[in-house]
C-alpha cells in the first residue's frame, strides 16, 4: 500500500519538455558551429588577402632588384615600410629572422608583415603594412557581417517557428490523450477517437476500448453487490431458520443431530463470508460494520469451531496468549484471517500447530518438513487473507523456510482501516 502511495507521488519529466529540450540543443549547437566557422572564415580570408598583398609586393621588388639593383623602386611607401636587416631594423623586428608571414601587436595596432631574404642574398628583407593601413577589408567585412547575420537571423527564425509548430503538432496530440486518461474513470464521459495520427489514435482506440470494458467491469461489481446482498442472504437465513427448527424436533437420531449442527456451522460461515466479500466490494465501509472485538476471544471462538474438522486429523495445536489487544474492525473480517490463517496451517502441518497472540500480533507456526499434504481445509486460503489485510492496513508476512511455515499478522490500526465516518476512504477492491 505504501509503496503505490509512494509511485503516485513521484513527479515524472515533461514529454513537452524533453522534445523542446531536443530540438534546442541541437538549434543551438548548430547555430555556434554556423556563427564560428563563418568568424574563423573571416579571419582566414583577411589573412589571406594580406599574405598575398605583401607576396605580390616583395616578388616585384625581388623582380627589380635583379634589374635596377638598389635603384629598384621600394615597395609601395604609401602602403608599406620597408626594412634590411643590414640598415636601420625597428627593435621589435629584430627577433623575427625566420622567413614568413607574421602578426604583431604593437601597442594598440596590430601589425601585419611579411620576412623573405634580401634580393642581394645578404641578410633579411622586412616588408611592413603602415598604420591601418591593412584594414582595407574593413568596409568589406562590414558588409560580410551584416550579409551574415541577416541570413544566419532569418534561418533561426525559420528553425525557431519550425521548431514551435513540431513541438505543438506533436504535444497537442498527447495533450489529448493526456485529457481522455482523466475521463477514463466510469463517471466520467464518454470520449471519441480525434487525433490525426495513426499512432495516436491506435492509443485512443485502446483507452476507449478501456473505458469501455471497466465501465462494464464496474457494473457487473455493482450489480453482483446488489445482488448478492439481498439473493444471497436470504436463502442463508433461510437455512439458518431451518436447521434451528430441525434443531427442536424432538427425539432425533444421532446423525441427523450432527447433519444439524453441520448445516449450522456451514451456514455461519456462509453467512460470514457473504458479509466480507460485500464489504470488499464496496468502496467506503460504514461505521456501523465495525466495532471492537477481543483478539482472543474471536481466536478461541474459531478454535472451538473448526475442532470436529480438524480432529480427524489428529492434529493438536498450542497456544500462547500475553496481553492481547481489543480491535476495532468488521467481526467477519477478523474472524475470516484466523479462520483461513489456521485452516492453512493445519492443512499442511505434520505436527502441532504453534499459535501466538502477543497484544494484537498474531503468528502461526506450522511444520511441514518440505512436503505437501491434500488441503483438508476450505475457504479462500492466503489469498483472502491478503485482500483483507491490503484493506484494512494489517501486516501480514508470510515465511516459508522449507521446514516449516509462519504467518505473522498484526492487527495495527491505520488510516486505511477507518470508516467512512473517520473522514477516509477505502480504496474500490
Amino acid at each position: 500500500m505504501a509503496k503505490d502511495t509512494d509511485s503516485k507521488r513521484k513527479t515524472y519529466p515533461s514529454i513537452y519538455r524533453k522534445i523542446r529540450w531536443s530540438f534546442g540543443i541541437p538549434t543551438l549547437i548548430m547555430f555556434t558551429l554556423f556563427w564560428s566557422v563563418i568568424y574563423l572564415a573571416e579571419n582566414e580570408l583577411e589573412i589571406i588577402s594580406l599574405h598575398h598583398w605583401l607576396d605580390t609586393e616583395a616578388s616585384r621588388y625581388s623582380r627589380d632588384y635583379q634589374h635596377f639593383g638598389d635603384q629598384a623602386q621600394l615597395p609601395n611607401e604609401k602602403e608599406f615600410y620597408s626594412y634590411w636587416s643590414k640598415e636601420n631594423t625597428p627593435s621589435w623586428l629584430v627577433n623575427y629572422t625566420e622567413p614568413g608571414f607574421y602578426e604583431h601587436l604593437l601597442g594598440k595596432e596590430d601589425k601585419h608583415f611579411i620576412v623573405t631574404e634580401h634580393p642581394s642574398g645578404d641578410g633579411l628583407f622586412y616588408i611592413v603594412f603602415q598604420d591601418d593601413a591593412d584594414d582595407y577589408l574593413d568596409e568589406y567585412e562590414a558588409r560580410l557581417h551584416f550579409m551574415t547575420f541577416s541570413l544566419g537571423g532569418l534561418v533561426s527564425l525559420a528553425v525557431l517557428i519550425y521548431s514551435w509548430y513540431f513541438v505543438k503538432s506533436v504535444s497537442r496530440p498527447l495533450e489529448t490523450i493526456e485529457h481522455k486518461i482523466r475521463n477514463m474513470p466510469p463517471d466520467q464521459p464518454d470520449f471519441l477517437v480525434e487525433t490525426e495520427y495513426k499512432e495516436t489514435r491506435e492509443i485512443e482506440q485502446a483507452l476507449h476500448e478501456s473505458k469501455v470494458e471497466i465501465a462494464r467491469f464496474f457494473q457487473r461489481e455493482h450489480d453482483f453487490s446488489r445482488f448478492a446482498s439481498h439473493e444471497l442472504r436470504t436463502p442463508i437465513m433461510v437455512i439458518q431458520g431451518s436447521a434451528e427448527l430441525l434443531g427442536k424436533v424432538p427425539n432425533q437420531p444421532p446423525v441427523a443431530i450432527k447433519a444439524i449442527n453441520r448445516l449450522q456451522q456451514a451456514s455461519d460461515e456462509m453467512r460470514e463470508l457473504t458479509e466480507a466479500f460485500l464489504l470488499l466490494g464496496k468502496e467506503h465501509i460504514e461505521q456501523h460494520h465495525f466495532g471492537s472485538y477481543p483478539l482472543e476471544c474471536n481466536l478461541r471462538q474459531q478454535l472451538n469451531a473448526m475442532a470436529p474438522i480438524f480432529a480427524k486429523q489428529d492434529a493438536t495445536f498450542v497456544l500462547e496468549t500475553d496481553s492481547p489487544s481489543t480491535i476495532h474492525a468488521p467481526e467477519s473480517f477478523i474472524n475470516i484471517v484466523i479462520n483461513n490463517l489456521i485452516k492453512n496451517a493445519f492443512s499442511y502441518s505434520v505436527g502441532d500447530i504453534q499459535i501466538q497472540l502477543t497484544g494484537n500480533k498474531l503468528t502461526i507456526i506450522n511444520y511441514h518438513d518440505g512436503n505437501e499434504t491434500f488441503n483438508a481445509g476450505y475457504g479462500c486460503g492466503l489469498v483472502i487473507v491478503e485482500r483483507v489485510c491490503e484493506r484494512m492496513g494489517w501486516q501480514f508476512t508470510p515465511v516459508d523456510d522449507s521446514k516449516k511455515f509462519t504467518t505473522t499478522l498484526v492487527f495495527t490500526s491505520t488510516p486505511n482501516a477507518r470508516s467512512e465516518e473517520h473522514d477516509n476512504h477505502f480504496g474500490a477492491i
